[in-house]
């Protein structure tokens, strides 16, 4: 009996190993046979309850939602049977992604946050492991609920961290890691992320992984200015089955072709399969629309972005759905109920720890704020948005930060000429003290104007303000002659 069982245990890890491979009809034979082959020698054990769970991961996989969720259950009521933590684990974990497919997002939700706090309660495999992690974390970004997805991933990262020969049986939880490090504005982070995605794993990532980790990639790119390099990784991306969008036609917006990124948003929400698929294109569509004067469009793809919030019911998808709302309502001219949505949205992103997004919708609030004639407001949210892209290393929206600025206040990134000298003597590398005594005035004086400086030309620091000094003639040598 004991061989016989264990030759189960070894075909359900072949069957668990194709199955995440995608090789359904083969992973399937491998249960069928290990099935017979205890049903003809009548052996009652633990290795059926995870023939059972591999069986509902073959339903699942098939698309038979409800078959996988029935054979998940018979797999956790076997695994309780014979008092197995790990195959119970597994199983309420498979369970819960099944009753979120069915609409049961909240008890789907319970179970998958019950599973995964088993795995880390008991001494299970690190296969195990890795797997309930993956599962909760894909199930988790499938529903936009961002904070879990961080929570976990986080919880993925100390665990792989005291790990470092660990290679992790699947990819895609790497992938919604470095997906939630760019959120929260670790952009770096998340490039090293993608970078060691192919060598963190325990085998080479499929197509879908390299070609979502490529548009990643390009996102974060794109975000920094560097236009080459995101087109490239974007059409990697497209080479590999990821459709590029909507981050492509936010390129081409950026860069003035305002008909072909219509063109190419418009193609990707109508062949997006279905309103939670489109929610992920939304956000891009009404900025594209917008910048088109397609305003109706725009209405459009909010309304469903509305509906898309209220199905799954987590801050994410409402955040997006009330910036992209206030942006429309602010191009129909609704000032005070556009700020409204805009402000409601702001909080949402200071509560997700979204820098760059919270920014945006700064920039946007100004737009509200100039259109009302309140430029003082105008100009605090601009220049609090400006600090965060400096910060990040966004220098496409620092430079339109600046634009906005200039062109609600011209004086704005206008250098005084005492401010002029002033930079100069910072670009000889001189301290607060050593130039108020070169220029006769106090220390206290002299610092005042080193920050007005560095806020005038939105610069982080002084090394940033002698490089512009040097960039643009206003060194000591060439100062500009007294009037």
């Amino acid at each position: 009996m004991g061989d016989v069982a264990r030759a189960a245990r070894c075909a359900f890890w072949l069957a668990f190993s194709l199955l995440n491979s995608g090789h359904l009809a083969r992973g399937g034979g491998w249960i069928d046979r290990a099935l017979r082959l205890l049903d003809d020698r009548r052996i009652e054990c633990v290795e059926r309850g995870y023939l059972r769970y591999a069986s509902a991961m073959r339903a699942t996989f098939s698309g038979n939602i409800s078959a996988g969720y029935d054979a998940f259950h018979a797999a956790v009521e076997i695994g309780t049977l014979f008092r197995d933590a790990q195959l119970v684990a597994l199983a309420r974990i498979g369970e819960g992604r099944c009753l979120i497919h069915l609409g049961r997002i909240d008890d789907g939700l319970a179970l998958l946050d019950e599973g995964i706090v088993a795995i880390e309660s008991h001494d299970v495999s690190a296969i195990a492991v890795g797997d309930a992690y993956c599962t909760v974390i894909d199930g988790c970004n499938e529903l936009m609920d961002i904070e879990r997805t961080r929570a976990w991933t986080i919880s993925l990262g100390r665990w792989v961290d005291d790990q470092p020969e660990l290679m992790l049986y699947r990819g895609q939880c790497l992938l919604h890691r470095a997906e939630a490090m760019l959120l929260r504005g670790d952009w770096d982070a998340a490039i090293e992320q993608l970078e060691q995605l192919a060598t963190r794993v325990a085998r080479p990532p499929g197509r879908g992984i390299r070609g979502a980790a490529a548009y990643l990639t390009g996102e974060l790119h794109r975000l920094r200015g560097r236009d080459h390099d995101a087109a490239v990784e974007y059409q990697r991306a497209g080479e590999l089955g990821r459709d590029p969008q909507p981050g492509l036609a936010l390129l081409r917006l950026a860069e003035g072709n305002v008909q072909a990124a219509a063109a190419a948003i418009r193609r990707a929400y109508r062949e997006a399969g279905d309103s939670t698929a489109r929610a992920q294109l939304a956000p891009g569509f009404v900025e594209v629309a917008l910048a088109a004067g397609d305003v109706t469009a725009a209405r459009s793809a909010v309304a469903e972005l509305a509906d898309v919030a209220e199905k799954l019911g987590t801050p994410l998808p409402e955040s997006l759905h009330l910036t992209a709302l206030g942006s429309v309502l602010l191009a129909e001219g609704q000032l005070s109920a556009a700020l409204t949505a805009l402000r409601a949205a702001l909080r949402i992103w200071h509560e997700l720890e979204a820098p760059y997004e919270a920014a945006r919708t700064r920039v946007v609030i100004a737009a509200g704020c100039q259109a009302a004639g309140d430029l003082e407001g105008a100009e605090m949210e601009l220049a609090a948005a400006r600090h965060i892209f400096t910060r990040l290393g966004a220098v496409r929206a620092e430079r339109d930060a600046n634009a906005r600025l200039s062109q609600i206040d011209p004086q704005s990134g206008v250098l005084t000429r005492r401010e002029e000298e002033v930079l100069a003597h910072i670009a000889q590398g001189l301290t607060n003290r050593q130039i108020a005594k070169q220029l006769t005035i106090s220390e206290k004086t002299a610092a005042t104007h080193v920050t007005h400086i560095l806020t005038k030309l939105g610069l982080p620091t002084r090394s940033a303000a002698t490089a512009y000094a040097f960039e643009h003639g206003l060194t000591v040598s060439h100062q500009r002659p007294k009037r």
